[in-house]
């Protein structure tokens, strides 16, 4: 049995419904001004997850380190 804390593997994506204070939204709008104006509130709030979860360690990026070995870097050395 898997625990609340594991994590799962990357997989389709889903659709949440969620209720956002006016507050909340008010700062969306903002952040689509900013970022892009043409960015429909949808994508401005996935952006901006995207951005919160990359600044805090929990998204993997582009240079995170887990690429991997090429082929030609292979050896018995690091065969772990």
């Amino acid at each position: 049995m898997k625990q609340e804390n594991e994590q799962r593997p990357f997989s389709a994506p889903e659709t949440l419904s969620v209720t956002i204070p006016a507050e909340l939204l008010a700062a969306l709008d903002r952040f689509r001004m900013v970022q892009d104006a043409s960015m429909t509130r949808d994508q401005a709030l996935l952006a901006a997850l995207r951005a919160w979860a990359q600044s805090k360690g929990l998204f993997p990026t582009a240079g995170d380190g887990d690429e991997g070995l090429r082929p030609d870097e292979l050896n018995a050395t690091n065969d772990d």
